[in-house]
């Protein structure tokens, strides 16, 4: 009976570890590769696009990326990598619009990546790099923020060029604050 208690422990904790990893980014070596992109620039396809401004991470776009990119796994449930569900257009219907609309996020543009890949961050910035409009949507100079999620190999980005609202302002002014509750020393 022990022995059996013993192994179902381990069981459980090995599906917790699985699923805690299936969704690991490293978000700022992202942030930092991304941005390094855009202040040196870089060709996208034929076109060469010069630097620009960096982005800025978005946690809420991030949350969103999250949400499609265990849609997509979850859509993708059969061990057979041969046939793979992966669109802009989500099982269910739903678009990069109708997931931010859904989600509560004001934005003026917005813009999305998706890929596959077995592998790490690197990777799938090397492949969107090496498809002109993923490129393009990633040194898009109109997008500020970006969130970048994954689940398993399913890989969803979101640039977006939020709306200022009193409430954005509001949030980025108390983010510029000091913290009041610690020890000045």
């Amino acid at each position: 009976m022990r022995k059996t208690v013993i192994s179902l422990i381990l069981v459980c904790l090995g599906v917790v570890c699985y699923a805690q990893q299936s969704t690991l980014l490293n978000e700022d070596a992202f942030l930092d590769n991304l941005n390094s992109l855009r202040t040196d620039g870089c060709m996208c396809g034929m076109e060469d696009i010069n630097g620009m401004l960096p982005l800025r991470w978005d946690k809420r776009l991030a949350e969103i990326a999250l949400e499609y990119a265990e849609s997509l796994r979850s859509s993708n449930s059969s061990d057979d990598d041969a046939y793979l569900f992966i669109s802009h257009i989500g099982a269910d219907g739903s678009t990069l619009t109708t997931r931010l609309d859904s989600a509560g996020y004001e934005y003026r543009d917005a813009k999305e990546n998706i890929a596959y890949i077995k592998g790490n961050e690197d990777m799938v910035i090397d492949y969107w790099l090496n498809n002109p409009t993923a490129c393009k949507t990633i040194m898009d100079r109109k997008m500020t923020s970006v969130g970048v999620a994954r689940s398993d190999n399913f890989w969803v980005m979101i640039v977006a060029q939020p709306k200022i609202t009193l409430k954005r302002l509001r949030d980025a002014k108390k983010s510029e604050q000091p913290d009041t509750d610690s020890p000045t020393p």
